[in-house]
């Protein structure tokens, strides 16, 4: 077969795979974003034992920022790296040693000797973290048909809601049994490990996507894999039994390609913005709540607590109905709600510090986390979803790389930015990036919801059929 007759046959069978949707097909799309929980876990639960490491170890700034945001490092070589493998390798083997080598870095966290070992240990522990991600998001933009995928992808804010309440109920309920400072770091960042190898058990029985065993070639297995997944020989009236050599996309080919289609440029450049503020906007107010409330001395540590999980069980009903409104609001709309709540929420809490006003700053963190959670869903999910499955996983760990830099460099500069210029004033700068994305959401981000990456190649292939018969 010549390359003309072999690019026809992978869009007409990606297209058919497009429209299927397998009975497992959700629960495969749960396993993937259950891993957002576990990071979330791991990141957040810092956010809640940092006064305890300050105690225990009595830190320079440097290295309470830096160990803070470890894992927000590590991620960012994790998105790359995973991102690669996953588009060479295949998706199932990334993330089945995503988890095994997570669960085995969280162990290690709990048994740390000091902090600068276990700032290491947390930068090693976010490569498989950055690693998953990518490939999740990957994962479900093959595995579920069009326009679920996106609902479902969207979720993945739902599940950091969760893994946040875990963090502030495991704190929580080891400080009511007087937990010494001593052991509460080393629980509450070890216990991520459970979940982890829990969630690498249910994984293990999923299997590689037909659309990656399509582009890489991979004929035979993709017919057989798609009979076993869909439960009817979908691919075979299309693809030949027999296999054929496919040359690896280039990063330079997926960066041409996505910048060649004024599509797909406007959405990847609004997901690119989308994912830098949503860092910027949490890690720079959110994360360091906790801490704010402890030093401002309005209430005990227990009373802070109660509130943080108070704020975020109302977050976590956002990250909820968030995806569910998506069908009416599409990306763009869900996006303008979004960042508009958190220019208003993190504005209100930061005049609550300046008054001394316990009231307007749980309001105001409030409605930040509201809009954030809402503002952050599509990001992520837009990149992968206009991205051609021959470079999926690298587009997406673009995209994903682009949320831990921030998220890492947020996270480490900022003790010393509430430092310089107080919360009220830092407020005002934290703010000027949600304005950013809301502009950018309003004239850069064309409706997508619903998109199927190779439409435009499938009315070819048809229209050419259509011809061919007509002759």
């Amino acid at each position: 077969m010549d390359a003309t007759s072999v690019g026809r046959l992978m869009t007409e069978a990606k297209a058919r795979i497009d429209n299927q949707e397998a009975r497992g097909s959700t629960r495969a799309g749960w396993l993937m974003i259950t891993a957002l929980l576990i990071e979330s876990w791991d990141i957040y639960s810092m956010a809640y034992i940092l006064s305890h490491l300050k105690e225990v170890f009595n830190p320079s700034p440097w290295l309470l920022g830096f160990t803070a945001a470890g894992t927000q490092f590590g991620a960012i070589i994790g998105a790359l790296l995973g991102g690669w493998l996953t588009d060479r390798l295949g998706r199932r083997k990334v993330f089945l040693g995503s988890m095994i080598m997570f669960a085995t870095c969280a162990i290690l966290q709990g048994f740390a000797p000091d902090m600068m070992w276990l700032a290491v240990i947390r930068c090693f522990a976010g490569i498989p973290v950055g690693a998953d991600v990518a490939n999740g998001f990957t994962y479900m933009m093959e595995i579920l048909p069009k326009g679920k995928r996106e609902i479902m992808a969207n979720r993945w804010q739902f599940m950091f809601a969760c893994g946040i309440i875990g963090a502030i109920l495991l704190v929580t309920v080891l400080e009511i049994l007087d937990t010494p400072a001593t052991l509460i770091w080393r629980l509450v960042l070890a216990f991520p490990a459970i979940p982890a190898i829990i969630l690498l058990f249910l994984r293990r029985e999923l299997p590689e996507t037909p659309t990656w065993l399509v582009e890489r070639g991979k004929f035979r297995e993709a017919r057989t894999t798609a009979k076993e997944y869909y439960g009817s020989g979908i691919l075979d009236d299309i693809l030949p039994d027999e296999d054929v050599q496919i040359p690896h996309a280039t990063w330079g080919e997926a960066i041409r390609d996505l910048m060649g289609n004024e599509f797909r440029r406007k959405t990847t450049i609004f997901g690119w913005i989308s994912c830098a503020v949503q860092s910027f906007e949490n890690y720079a107010f959110s994360f360091y709540l906790p801490l704010i409330l402890t030093s401002l001395g309005i209430a005990g540590m227990l009373a802070n607590n109660t509130a943080l999980l108070g704020i975020n069980l109302i977050a976590a009903i956002s990250a909820f109905v968030g995806p569910l409104m998506l069908p009416k609001l599409g990306h763009k709309g869900l996006s303008q709600w979004g960042f508009g709540l958190v220019a208003i929420g993190v504005l209100t809490a930061g005049y609550g510090v300046f008054r001394s006003n316990m009231v307007l700053i749980i309001l105001g963190a409030a409605v930040n986390l509201w809009g954030h959670y809402w503002s952050s869903e599509s990001g992520m999910t837009v990149v992968s979803l206009v991205a051609r499955p021959a470079y999926r996983g690298a587009a997406t760990g673009i995209g994903y790389t682009i949320v831990k830099i921030f998220a890492f460099s947020t996270t480490f500069i900022f003790p010393t930015v509430f430092e310089k210029l107080g919360v009220p004033l830092a407020a005002c700068v934290i703010a000027i990036g949600p304005i950013i994305a809301f502009l950018a959401a309003t004239f850069i981000l064309p409706e997508m919801f619903g998109h199927s990456v190779d439409e435009e190649e499938v009315r070819k292939v048809e229209g050419l059929k259509t011809l061919q018969s007509e002759n």
